[in-house]
C-alpha cells in the first residue's frame, strides 16, 4: 500500500500552537488532495516542538480521469430544423477535438444547448506531488509568523530541514534555499547528527530510536502514566491538571517525569497560590493528598536526557521553584500589613481603587465598588430580604470589598487569584466568613464549565457585577458584533441567567437595569446625561440578556415557538419566564390547549385590527354576547388573581373556560353587522378576550400540530 510523508523540521514551536497547526495540515491535506481528484485511505498529522508531520496511507498512483463537459452553441444554431449539424456545431466539435455524433444536447433554463464532453486523463502522484508539498506549508494558518536570514519565505519558526518521501523515493521540491530529502534529525540531546531514512515504514522506527515520539497523544499518555505512578508512590491522590498535560505533551520530543521537592513552610501559603506558581509559571505538576491538601513534591516534565544529569536537573528546578515560593511568601506577606491604625488592609486598598481606571469615561474601580453595593441592595430588596437582616450586611460588607484584592501583590503577579486573595485576606483579617465567601463568589463563572456561586449573597453580587460590566460597555459602545467578544459579554450575561434559573431569583430585570443606567448618568451634567442616553436603553440591555437566555433554552430542548411566545409578551423576569415556558410545554401536547389556542386566534385574528377596548353593556343584544361578556369579567378576575401568584398551569386551566362561549359566540353571533357601534363594540370584546388569551404568552406565535394533539 502506497505512503507518502511530509516532514517539515523547524526550531522549536511555541506549544500552545502546535495541536491547531496539526488539525489545519490535516484538513488543508484533505481539501488539496480532493480538489487533484486523489483518492487515499487515512491521512494522519502529528508533531512535536521540532517538527510537524503529515502521513497519507493508501494514496493512489495517480489522479482519478475525470469527463469535462465544455459548453456549445444552442441547439437552434447548432442543428437545422431537420437536425442536420450547421457549420456552429462542426466547428465546435473540431475546436474540442470530438466526432459529432459525441456531442451530447442537454436542457437548461435558457433551453437546450450542445456540450462536448471531454476525457481528462488523471497525472501521475509523482508529478504532483512536489507542488503538493509546496501548497502544504504555504497553507498553514499561522498567527505569528517570522523571516530567517535572507529568507523571503514566512512561518512560525526557521525551517531547518525538509523530508518527503513517496514509499521509498524522495519527493523533490525546493523551497528558497532548502531542498527536501530523506534526511531528518532526532532528539536535540539524545541523538547527534542526520538520520537518513530509507523509505515511510522505515521513518517510524528511526524515530523511536533517536528518543522521539512523533504523536502526541502518544506523549500525553506516556506523561500521564508517569505521572500517576510517581503519585502513587508518594501516596498521592491520583488527578493531573489536564490543560497542563495538554501544554506539556507539545514542549517535549521524549517526555520524562521527575519528582522534586520543595520547604514544608511554604504549606503555609494557600493551596492556590503555590498551585499557580507551580502550574502558571513553571509548568510544574503539583501533587496532592487524598484530602486535597499539597504534598511538599512537585512533577516537572523534562525532554528526555541522560540518567546522569537527573540530580542536578531536579535541584536545579528546586532551586528555581524556591524563588518563585519566596517571592509568593513576600507577596503574601506584604499584603497583609496594617499600614495605618485601625484601617484593615482590604479597607486600605478599597481607598487604592481610586486610582484605578475602570473604563474610558466610566470613572474607576472605587466608583464600580459604589455601584455594586446599591446594586446588590437593590437587588436583595426586589427578593424581599430584609435590609436590616443578616444577608444584607453581608451583602454590603462583601460588595464594599469585592475588588479590594485587584491591587494586591499577590494579584498583580497572579491575576487569575482575584476573587481567591480577597477570600483569604479576608479571613485573615476576621471578615465573617460568609463575606470571604460571597467575595470568592462574585466572580463566578469564571469561563464554561466554572462553578455557580452556592449562597444566595454570592449570587447576587456576582449579578450585580455582570450586569454593571454589560451596561457599562453597552455606554462606550463595546457592543459585542459576530464572532467578535473581547470583553466576553455573552459569558457574563449566560452567567446572569444561570445563577438565576440554579438559585430561583425573581426580581425585576428592568428595574435593576434601570438603577444602573442611572448610577452611571449620576453627577453628570445634561449634556453627558443626553450623550450616554443616546447610546443606551433598558431594553437594549435587556434584548441582549434575554437573546442570550434564548439560545440556553433552545439548548436545554425547550420549543423555538413557545420561547418566542412568551418572549414576546417582554416579562422582567428570567425566572418568571422560564416558568411561563415550563408550564406551556407540559400542556402543549393536550387537546385543551388546542382549544384555547384556536379559540384565542380566531378572537384575535378578527380584531386585530381594533384599537377600541371601551366595552359598552348596554348595547349587548344576543345572549350569546351576554354569555360571553359575563365569562370574560369572570375570568379577568381570576387571572388577574392568579398572575399575582405566578401559578400558570391554573391560568390556563381558568383560560379554557372561554373556550366553549367564544365558540358559541362565533357560531351564533354576527360580528361585522352594519351597525357601526354594535360592530365596534362586538370588536372590543373580542380585542379585550384575546388581550386576556394572550396575558401569559402570545399564542399566536405558537405552531401546534393538529397531528400531535392527544386527548386529556
Amino acid at each position: 500500500m502506497s505512503k507518502f510523508i511530509l516532514e517539515i523540521g523547524t526550531e522549536e514551536i511555541p506549544s500552545i500552537y502546535i495541536d491547531n497547526f496539526l488539525k489545519n495540515l490535516k484538513n488543508n491535506t484533505i481539501n488539496i488532495l480532493e480538489q487533484l481528484y486523489i483518492d487515499y485511505q487515512n491521512i494522519s498529522t502529528m508533531g512535536t516542538p521540532r517538527r510537524l508531520i503529515v502521513i497519507v496511507d493508501g494514496i493512489a498512483p495517480r489522479q482519478k480521469d475525470i469527463f469535462h463537459k465544455i459548453k456549445g452553441p444552442s441547439v437552434t444554431i447548432a442543428f437545422d430544423s431537420e437536425g442536420k449539424p450547421q457549420k456552429p456545431a462542426i466547428k465546435f466539435a473540431q475546436t474540442n477535438r470530438v466526432k459529432l455524433k459525441e456531442l451530447i444536447i442537454e436542457k437548461s433554463n435558457k433551453g437546450e444547448y450542445i456540450f462536448a464532453r471531454k476525457l481528462i486523463k488523471g497525472k501521475k502522484l509523482g508529478l504532483l506531488l512536489p507542488g503538493i508539498c509546496l501548497n502544504l506549508i504555504n497553507s498553514i494558518k499561522l498567527p505569528k509568523s517570522m523571516r530567517w536570514g535572507l529568507s523571503s519565505i514566512k512561518f512560525i519558526r526557521p525551517i531547518r530541514w525538509l523530508l518527503a518521501l513517496h514509499d521509498n523515493k524522495i519527493v523533490s521540491f525546493k523551497l528558497n534555499n532548502l531542498t527536501s530529502g530523506r534526511i531528518t534529525y532526532g532528539h536535540r540531546l539524545l541523538a547527534s547528527g542526520p538520520i537518513k531514512v530509507n523509505d515511510v515504514e522505515n521513518y517510524f522506527d528511526a524515530m523511536r530510536k533517536k528518543f522521539v515520539m512523533i504523536d502526541p497523544e502518544i506523549r500525553k499518555e506516556d506523561i500521564q502514566n508517569q505521572i500517576f505512578q510517581i503519585i502513587r508512590d508518594n501516596d498521592g491522590k491520583v488527578c493531573i491538571e489536564e490543560e497542563l498535560l495538554d501544554e506539556v505533551k507539545n514542549l517535549v520530543e521524549c517526555p520524562k517525569v521527575l519528582i522534586g521537592k520543595f520547604d514544608e513552610k511554604y504549606l503555609n501559603l494557600p493551596v492556590e497560590v503555590l498551585s499557580a506558581v507551580m502550574i502558571k509559571h513553571q509548568k510544574y505538576f503539583p501533587i496532592f493528598n487524598n484530602d486535597g491538601t499539597l504534598l511538599p513534591l512537585f512533577l516537572v516534565v523534562i525532554n528526555g536526557n541522560e540518567d546522569r544529569f537527573t540530580k542536578s536537573i531536579i535541584k536545579g528546578n528546586e532551586r528555581v521553584l524556591k524563588a518563585r515560593l519566596e517571592d509568593a511568601k513576600f507577596f503574601y506577606q506584604e499584603d497583609q500589613k496594617i499600614t495605618q491604625p485601625g484601617v484593615k488592609p482590604l479597607d486600605r486598598n478599597r481607598l487604592k481603587l481610586k486610582n484605578v481606571i475602570f473604563q474610558e469615561n466610566l470613572g474607576t474601580i472605587y466608583d464600580k465598588v459604589e455601584r455594586l453595593t446599591i446594586l446588590s441592595k437593590r437587588i436583595a430588596q426586589e427578593l424581599k430580604i430584609s435590609s436590616d437582616s443578616n444577608p444584607i450586611v453581608i451583602l454590603e460588607r462583601s460588595a464594599q470589598l469585592c475588588k479590594s484584592d485587584l491591587v494586591t501583590e499577590m494579584v498583580k503577579e497572579f491575576p487569575e487569584l482575584q476573587g481567591i486573595m480577597g477570600r483569604e485576606y479576608a479571613l485573615l483579617q476576621g471578615e465573617d466568613s460568609q463575606v470571604a465567601t460571597t467575595i470568592y463568589e462574585h466572580y463566578l463563572p469564571r469561563f464554561s464549565g466554572d462553578n455557580y456561586p452556592k449562597t444566595i449573597t454570592g449570587s447576587i453580587l456576582s449579578i450585580a457585577d455582570k450586569l454593571d460590566n454589560i451596561v457599562s460597555c453597552f455606554i462606550n459602545g463595546l457592543i459585542p458584533d459576530g464572532s467578535q467578544d473581547p470583553y466576553a459579554l455573552r459569558r457574563q450575561a449566560l452567567g446572569i441567567i444561570n445563577i438565576i434559573i440554579l438559585q430561583k431569583i425573581h426580581f425585576s430585570v428592568d428595574k435593576v437595569i434601570d438603577l444602573n443606567i442611572n448610577l452611571f448618568l449620576a453627577n453628570r451634567d445634561l449634556a453627558e446625561q443626553l450623550n450616554f442616553k443616546n447610546k443606551i436603553s433598558i431594553q437594549m440591555v435587556k434584548d441582549f440578556i434575554f437573546q442570550r437566555l434564548r439560545y440556553l433554552l433552545l439548548e436545554k430542548q425547550y420549543r423555538y415557538d413557545i420561547i418566542d411566545a412568551v418572549l414576546a409578551k417582554n416579562p422582567n423576569s428570567i425566572f418568571d419566564i422560564l416558568n411561563r415556558i415550563t408550564s406551556i410545554q407540559r400542556i402543549y401536547h393536550t387537546s385543551n390547549f388546542l382549544q384555547t389556542i384556536t379559540a384565542a386566534t380566531r378572537a384575535s385574528n378578527l380584531s386585530k385590527n381594533t384599537s377600541n377596548l371601551e366595552i359598552d353593556v348596554n348595547i349587548l343584544q344576543e345572549k350569546e354576547e351576554h354569555s360571553l361578556y359575563n365569562q370574560y369579567i369572570k375570568t379577568k378576575e381570576a387571572i388577574e388573581k392568579i398572575m399575582t401568584k405566578q401559578c400558570y398551569d391554573e391560568a390556563y386551566a381558568c383560560l379554557k373556560t372561554l373556550n366553549k362561549v367564544v365558540n358559541v359566540f362565533f357560531d351564533e353571533v354576527l360580528v361585522m353587522v352594519d351597525d357601526e357601534n354594535l360592530r365596534n363594540n362586538r370588536l372590543a370584546l373580542l380585542k379585550n378576550i384575546a388581550d386576556l388569551y394572550f396575558t401569559v404568552a402570545d399564542l399566536s406565535k405558537i405552531a401546534l400540530a393538529k397531528g400531535t394533539i392527544r386527548g386529556d
